[in-house]
Parts: C-alpha cells; structure tokens; sequence
C-alpha cells in the first residue's frame, strides 16, 4: 500500500552526548556485514532494517534485525539519523521485556555506517501482514487474534509506562513485530520516546510528542496539549481499528477502478485534518457479534479525553480476565 510509505515517522535532531558514547561498548566479535549480505525485512525514513544470520564456525545462533542508517544520504540528515539511531540504542539497552524487541549491540557497520543490532521479532510488521490481507481482498483479522495482539502491546506499554516511565510515543502497526502466526508480539521503534513524570505527564518543555499524524490524539494536536501515557493509549485504540478496517486511520481514499490510477488531487485533505484525533467509523457489517469486545475496547481507548482513556495496566487486567492463551 503506497499511500502508507508517506506516514513514516518524521525524524527528531537530538543534541549528541559525547559522553554516552561509552556506554555501547561491543564485542570485538560482532561484525555487521554488508548490506547486500542481509535480507531486508523493511525500511522508514533515513534507515533500512536488516535481518543478519549468525552462524560463526558452523555454531547457530538466534539471527539479529539490524536498523541501518542510509548511506545515500547526505551529510547533514545522515548525522540527525545516526543521533537518532544513537538516542533509541541508549532507551533500547535499559528495556527487558517479552513484548519489547530486545538490544543486542551498536556499532558501525564494515561502510562505517552506524548499525543498531535488536532482537529478531519476525520477519513481519503488523503493517505487513495488513497490507497481505488487503492484497487478498480478505476481511478484518479474527476477534481472538486482535484480542491476542491487544494483550501483549498492553504488557509491553505497562512495562514502558508504569516501571519505566516511558511513553513510546509513536504506536502504530508499522511498530508492532509479529513471528509466524501471531507466535510473538512485540513492540519496536523507542527512538521518540518520551520521558514520564510520576504523574504520568511529560512535564519537560523541551520535549515533544512526535508520533506520526494519523494516529495522534487530540492532546497532541493541540498547541499546549498535554501529553500523557494516555496519549499512547489512543494510538494504541486506532492499531485495533487498523486491525478490523485494514486501512490507515482516517485516510479515506476514493474509490477507483483497476485500470484508473489514483490522483492525488482526488485526496480530501479538509476532511483528513478535521478527523485527525478523532475516533475513526467502523463497518459493523464486515464486524459480527464476535467483536463485541473489541469493539468496545477500541472505542474507549479512543476518547477524546484523555482521562476517559484507560491505563495500560487496566487494559492487561480486563483483557487477561476475557481470554485465556
């Protein structure tokens, strides 16, 4: 789906420190090799993600995904990407979490170029396997599987949120990594995260919601919103609603026939950016009783106001009590 590669999550120029340079001390054994050497599983803005085999002296071992900075890009936005690479390495080393893709190691790459080497979560994003079922012309993902999915990105914000104090600040399905068939789900991408006070508010000035516009929340719209681990929640709600209506939020493009291309000009932008922070309409007649739950679920993570958003911890409680795994 094209129209998707124009959401990718714009970037953030961080001030470098020098000093944190130390702290992502690799073995001298870890070589990320060349690019056409790995098998890409997807890329954004600025980096390329990589899966990279390791089978030192016939010996298997558990394959990394190694996010690798662009080396066509010029001087200036290849120094902003490497400090943003840096800036995720840093928060990625401190999470340990079954539903956070797990660090493995920073370094350059034999190019020079910087590499963040991350647990393998899969060769497929969420976003992936939505667009598969639009390709097919298939209908939303089964109940049981968005509950599924629900639960285990609620224990990963939980995490994030409450021991952490972190918001990931940029939810959405492209940063969601499945394994097989739903076998794994974890989440990725820390590299906007934001720090949480013990209010649960990102109190800092300097700091800033960066997110990727379709699935901000009002708040962060909003000049002099206030942004709080609730502001993940609503992006949270809306990969539910991805799950169910295999769309971008609030991304309604016209219909087309096959041999009719589509005209940006055809694109309502008005009607786009009077939705955005709002609660995008379902097509209940593809959703049958079955998603009742989810329904529900979706809807009040999708509040307006933030505080009638639920927490994550209370989304893993009521959501553990309506399944079992």
């Amino acid at each position: 789906m094209d129209e998707a590669k124009s959401f990718k999550t714009p970037c953030k120029q961080y001030e470098r420190n020098k000093s944190e340079e130390s702290m992502f001390g690799t073995p001298a054994s870890v070589m990320i090799p060349a690019s056409p050497f790995m098998k890409m599983l997807g890329y954004g803005t600025g980096v390329s993600v990589y899966l990279m085999k390791r089978s030192p002296k016939g010996l298997s071992k558990s394959p990394w995904a190694v996010k690798k900075i662009n080396a066509k890009l010029n001087n200036i936005h290849q120094d902003i990407y490497e400090q943003r690479l840096h800036e995720e390495a840093s928060i990625l080393k401190n999470l340990q979490h079954p539903n956070i893709v797990g660090y493995r190691a920073f370094t350059k790459a034999k190019d020079g170029s910087m590499c963040l080497a991350m647990e393998y979560g899969g060769d497929m994003s969420l976003n992936d396997l939505i667009e598969l079922k639009q390709e097919k012309e298939e209908g939303p993902f089964p109940a049981a599987t968005i509950m599924k999915v629900a639960l285990h990105m609620a224990r990963g914000l939980k995490y994030l949120h409450n021991e952490k104090k972190l918001l990931h600040g940029d939810i959405k399905s492209t940063n969601v990594v499945i394994k097989g068939d739903f076998e794994t789900i974890k989440i990725c991408d820390v590299g906007v995260s934001l720090l949480l006070d013990e209010n649960m508010i990102v109190s800092d000035p300097t700091m800033h919601y960066i997110g990727t516009e379709p699935w901000k929340p009002k708040e962060a719209l909003d000049e002099g919103g206030i942004i709080t681990d609730k502001s993940d929640i609503f992006a949270f709600g809306l990969t539910l609603w991805e799950m169910m209506a295999l769309a971008i939020p609030h991304v309604n493009l016209p219909e087309k026939d096959d041999d009719e291309s589509f005209d940006e000009d055809d694109f309502d932008d008005d009607a786009y950016y009077e939705a955005l922070g709002t609660r995008p309409p379902l097509n209940m007649e593809e959703l049958d009783e079955s998603y009742q739950k989810v329904i529900e679920l979706f809807s009040v993570c999708t509040n307006e106001d933030a505080k009638e958003r639920p927490s994550a911890a209370q989304i893993v409680e009521v959501v553990e009590a309506q399944i079992q795994e």
